[in-house]
């Protein structure tokens, strides 16, 4: 018992602090659409790049150690800044002018989103060799963890979006902000 929970910890952890920054995320878009299916999009995407990037990283280690550097936040801070800024010019929107952005708007949102938060999954699949993690144990985790906290992250995000209304939306853009400044720095 204690072999398998040293074997599956490691795992665990970096499933879950790899998919901390989508369910931050996925409460910010939740405030902003009450339908199921943008969040389900959401939320798969997240999946497949959190655990597709992860794998990237295990697989072109070293070749990738040159890029990762500050330029790499940059690129993860601006997306992230940009959807932020966004949300919260829409958020002073009026009521009246209120309209859902269109499917479309919401599935290149989530792209640029989904590549945001991917950049440390890249990253933390260089490591995965000296960490002596399994590379499809890891992905397979970090991708349904990332799923799962990005749909628990909508959910909870449409609940303040129905109580909170357009100053829910407002704090989702200063999260999303808060992130990619966080980014930079972290």
């Amino acid at each position: 018992m204690t072999s398998l929970l040293t074997d599956l910890l490691p795992l665990l952890l970096l499933g879950f602090s790899l998919a901390l920054d989508c369910f931050a995320i996925s409460i910010s878009q939740g405030i902003r659409s009450s339908e199921l299916k943008p969040m389900l999009i959401l939320a798969v995407l997240f999946g497949l790049f959190q655990g597709g990037m992860l794998l990237l990283g295990h697989l072109t280690g070293s070749l990738l150690t040159g890029f990762l550097t500050q330029g790499m936040n940059w690129i993860a801070a601006a997306l992230l800044c940009g959807i932020g800024v966004k949300m919260l010019l829409e958020s002073r929107e009026s009521e009246a002018d209120d309209e859902e952005p269109t499917p479309l708007a919401h599935t290149r949102d989530y792209l640029m989103l989904s590549i945001a938060t991917s950049i440390d999954a890249l990253a933390a699949g260089i490591s995965l060799k000296s960490l002596d993690l399994d590379a499809l144990q890891a992905t397979l985790v970090v991708g349904v963890f990332s799923f799962g906290l990005a749909l628990l992250g909508s959910q909870f995000g449409k609940q303040l979006g129905v109580h909170f209304g357009k100053r829910a939306e407002l704090f989702g853009g200063l999260v999303l902000i808060g992130l990619g400044v966080k980014s930079l720095f972290g």
